[in-house]
């Protein structure tokens, strides 16, 4: 970089630095006129900076800040590959589509297929089983955790069942000890949706890195951000290799950089040793292999711009988990006085939860409705929120849908009218939240 272009970065990088000082002195919560979000983007310059830097480079496809964000999350994980992507969303869909690739032969899951997963669920944690031909065999959830009991997991499973898709619910880890030795087995494939729950711990180790594939989510109202983006990680090279290819059009070539000269795949046309031989796909013998496409594959990738925030963001990580532990237990210890009224979140003995949310589960013979509390927390400006779909079998767009439901879901239709849950995240601060605990003790105080 020629010196005087790096001195007007600088320039750049001060003004931005000046801009965020001004809004930091600037910044004032006005209870009632101020909203409460639940969650939101937690940001200082370095993430500006990073994007800055990003598109002054020139390069916008993924490269540098990408391949430095998955060696990085790898690490923090203990995991051996991490694909970025554009969504968690798009995550979930290149698990499932990798472990129902032809490559794997037999061992692929095949439609007819049966997936065990919750009724309680977010829509592309189920959309990818339905997407491939599979068939969802769904659970009923504990109150308490919102995650499946992994003794009824076993209980649902039939000689067509395949895999065992589970999301940590709000961030609240599953009983993976017991879930891994089930699949282990059985023979089932585990994926894990983690997408709410980076930093969350199951007997010391890192949620999303225990089944087959794990999957994250880098919306604004997770533990860190791009904007939009998202992840999958793996310790299989060859599932690795499969969501690569998937992730990216489907092609061939999964090396993150095409260079002929140092390439090692002796298949490729354009390594710089291979002298003219068969293609050994039938193409024409000087075919690009990245123009070489062996899965119907998608481009799910993000741009560099993000993976420059995300590098940004994965930086303050720890200190995102520790705000959203401490938050969560202002709040739980607070609603323990009220445990009359609200089911309080429970977390299984081994669990270490990086919560997503602070989940609550109206009584049955509470003197009030969810509905009147949410126009209430609405009217003094708290946000609040639904358990994303409830029972998902409700909703309009999966009537009908081919599936097997085993047992009942009596528990997720009780959380579907009666549970909400209300925010941790680390832009909370200590004046915001107490407010948020007034307005709640308030209502409370009229309606009991």
């Amino acid at each position: 970089m020629r010196l005087d272009e790096k001195e007007l970065r600088d320039e750049i990088f001060e003004a931005i630095r000046r801009i965020f000082d001004l809004r930091s002195k600037e910044e004032r919560f006005t209870p009632g006129v101020d909203l409460v979000r639940y969650a939101g983007a937690v940001i200082d310059e370095n993430e500006v900076r990073n994007m800055v830097n990003a598109i002054l480079d020139g390069w916008f496809g993924i490269s540098k800040y990408a391949r430095r964000f998955q060696i990085e999350f790898s690490r923090f994980l203990g995991v051996k590959n991490t694909i970025i992507t554009n969504s968690g969303s798009s995550a979930n869909l290149l698990a499932i589509s990798a472990l129902s690739s032809k490559r794997l032969g037999d061992n692929r899951l095949k439609p007819g297929d049966e997936v065990i997963t919750p009724a309680l669920t977010f829509p592309t944690t189920l959309n990818p089983i339905i997407q491939n031909g599979l068939i969802p065999v769904f659970l009923d959830v504990d109150p308490e955790t919102y995650n499946v009991r992994a003794e009824e997991v076993e209980d649902a499973l039939s000689d067509k069942t395949r895999a065992i898709v589970i999301p940590h619910t709000l961030g609240n880890p599953n009983e993976m000890d017991v879930l891994c030795d089930l699949s282990e087995d059985h023979g089932l494939y585990l994926i894990e949706d983690a997408c709410d729950a980076l930093g969350s711990k199951y007997d010391g180790r890192y949620v999303g890195s225990f089944g087959e594939f794990g999957t994250f989510s880098f919306y604004p109202a997770h533990q860190i951000t791009m904007g939009e983006g998202g992840a999958l990680v793996t310790n299989d090279e060859r599932l690795a290799e499969i969501a690569l290819s998937l992730r990216d059009w489907g092609r061939a070539c999964v090396m993150p950089i095409c260079n002929p000269m140092r390439c090692p795949d002796r298949e490729c046309p354009k390594a710089a040793y291979v002298k003219k031989k068969r293609n050994p796909y039938g193409l024409p013998d000087d075919y690009d292999k990245r123009y070489t496409y062996v899965e119907i594959g998608y481009n799910f990738k993000p741009t560099e711009i993000q993976a420059a925030m995300g590098l940004a963001q994965l930086e303050k990580l720890p200190r995102f988990i520790e705000a959203r532990r401490r938050n969560f237990k202002i709040l739980y210890d607070r609603f323990l006085e009220y445990e009359e009224f609200f089911i309080l979140p429970r977390w299984l003995p081994k669990s270490e939860p990086c919560w997503f949310a602070f989940p609550l589960t109206i009584r049955e013979d509470a003197p009030f409705t969810r509905k009147s509390l949410f126009e209430w927390l609405t009217k003094h400006r708290v946000e609040v929120k639904m358990i994303f779909a409830g029972n998902i079998l409700r909703h309009p767009a999966y009537k009908g849908i081919r599936c097997r439901v085993a047992g009942d879901l009596k528990n997720c239709d009780y959380i579907m009218w009666n549970s909400f849950f209300l925010g941790v995240y680390p832009g909370l601060t200590d004046e915001k939240i107490s407010y948020m605990l007034d307005v709640i003790e308030g209502f409370l105080r009229e309606n009991s």
